[in-house]
């Protein structure tokens, strides 16, 4: 039985697999040559070499200009998606556990689309109501509350009319919130920013009027809630976009044929 000498590697059943995983264990600390592969690895000359070959035709590797091995276009992608799914989790936990801590019927998450927009998450109380729902559907932009901050930031094309007081644009950009009754519903819209004093999206609350106060409008309580969870939705939101060493690494791969082992 061949001794795999690579650290941290742990052994399944499949003698291949652990060899092939002992090779990419290898890669994870730096790019290596074929030699440094089988001195860390405790694997055969051949035993590499064929595996080697394998692996960059499964696009699981590559070699650079100086014959150093790398990770290969399909592993970037799955690393990226990976991440994708990670953040994507953690928003939707974001979102439940604002809608638990203010109380309300809903949480949204909407992301602009032209003269469009979105929702990209959502929680919601009544979760077999929420799930017949398309959720992925493009609404016009109207005089809501969360069109009002889209507006803010952003306008609307010439060819299309609506909430544009410019006063009320300014001061929406200002204090990064609007709540107003939309179809029977209380409902406040929240900015998320994208660092970069741009809007990336908008987080929305919404209750039914009979369940919020006499005054109809968010405690402050509940605002301070969504400000912070818009806040931590900004940098979960920058996080999942921000696949700038990965796209590198895809970016170095993809400018790199295979070049022939020696």
């Amino acid at each position: 039985m061949v001794t795999i000498t690579a650290p941290v590697v742990v052994q399944s059943r499949v003698g291949v697999l652990n060899k092939a995983c002992a090779i990419l264990a290898v890669l994870e600390e730096e790019p290596a040559c074929l030699g440094t592969v089988i001195s860390e690895t405790g694997l055969k000359r051949p035993t590499v070499h064929r595996l080697v070959l394998a692996m960059e035709k499964l696009g699981l590797l590559e070699a650079d200009q100086q014959g150093r091995f790398i990770a290969g276009p399909r592993l970037i992608g799955l690393a990226m998606a990976a991440q994708q799914a990670v953040a994507d989790l953690e928003l939707r936990q974001e979102l439940s556990a604002l809608r638990a801590t203010t109380g309300v019927r809903s949480v949204r998450l909407e992301r602009r689309c032209g003269d469009q927009r979105v929702c990209i998450a959502e929680d919601h109380r009544n979760k077999s109501s929420a799930s017949g729902r398309n959720r992925s559907r493009a609404v016009a932009m109207g005089e809501d509350p969360v069109s009002r901050v889209f507006l803010a930031w952003q306008g609307l094309s010439q060819s299309h009319a609506a909430w544009t007081d410019a006063a009320a644009c300014s001061g929406t950009r200002c204090r990064g919130w609007v709540q107003g009754a939309t179809d029977g519903s209380l409902v406040l819209a929240v900015a998320v920013g994208d660092g970069d004093g741009d809007l990336s999206a908008v987080l929305s609350l919404s209750s039914p009027m009979q369940r919020t106060r006499r005054e109809a409008s968010y405690g402050r309580e509940v605002i301070t809630a969504a400000m912070e969870a818009a806040a931590r939705i900004s940098r979960r939101l920058r996080v999942k976009e921000a696949t700038g060493l990965v796209k590198g690494l895809e970016d170095r791969a993809r400018g790199v044929g295979p070049l022939s082992v020696q």
